[in-house]
């Protein structure tokens, strides 16, 4: 399994542990909480006390660096079983809520993100909004799908600005994939959720999900459990 040729730095943690047992389909940024270099960043995860890695880390002026080799599982997001799978990033971040990157982080960090499709196979790049469908969510061979720390873990990581940017952020990786591509995201309503609940859990405005749903024309209608609704 070969490492991104975006790299600039390398400073290899000892904080792993080993060859992946599961294939990649899972890509996780990070907030770094400080806008940090590759030396500093990396030189934190030199430490085998700390028990902590990522595959890459990205720092404040957009270098890239290899903390723990792709082909091996870092311990980033606070479940094994989600780092078997995930390609994680630590990204220099403001140190304080929302915890915003900088753009040479943000152009960076979608420039990894488009090498890590492209070196393992995938052309879409999915995010599923809803903690829930996104865990819930089995990537089909061609697909990565993007997931966050503070789904696994009390924590705001990735910070609330990406959160806000992460459908921005799946479109940009998208369209330098394939050019533009619209991927459909498709939800399962809640027990007795209309379509005004559903456009407020999955951060979307109702004209919009209006749109996407023409099928429906009421906004309180109960949508039954098996119908799908979408929401991008």
């Amino acid at each position: 399994m070969s490492n991104s040729n975006l790299v600039t730095f390398t400073d290899l943690s000892p904080n792993h542990s080993g060859p992946r047992t599961q294939k990649i389909c899972r890509f996780t940024p990070h907030c770094f909480v400080g806008q940090v270099t590759v030396e500093r960043g990396c030189k934190s995860f030199e430490d085998p006390k700390r028990n902590a890695s990522c595959n890459y880390l990205i720092g404040t002026d957009g270098r890239i660096a290899l903390v723990v080799p792709e082909g091996y599982r870092s311990w980033c997001t606070s479940s094994a079983a989600q780092d078997q799978k995930a390609i994680t990033v630590e990204c220099a971040s403001d140190a304080t809520a929302p915890y915003a990157f900088n753009q040479k982080v943000w152009d960076s960090l979608v420039a990894l993100a488009v090498d890590c499709c492209k070196r393992n196979g995938k052309d879409k790049f999915i995010y599923i909004p809803d903690k829930t469908e996104a865990l819930a969510y089995k990537p089909k061979d061609n697909e990565m799908l993007m997931t966050f720390h503070r789904w696994y873990a009390k924590k705001s990581c990735p910070g609330d600005w990406f959160v806000a940017n992460a459908q921005k952020f799946a479109d940009e990786v998208n369209e330098k994939l394939n050019g533009f591509v619209e991927v459909p995201i498709y939800t399962k309503p809640h027990p007795g959720e209309g379509l005004r609940a559903i456009a407020r859990r999955c951060g979307i405005t109702f004209d919009e999900i209006k749109r996407l749903n023409p099928w429906c024309k009421a906004p309180m209608y109960i949508v039954p459990m098996r119908k799908d609704v979408r929401i991008r």
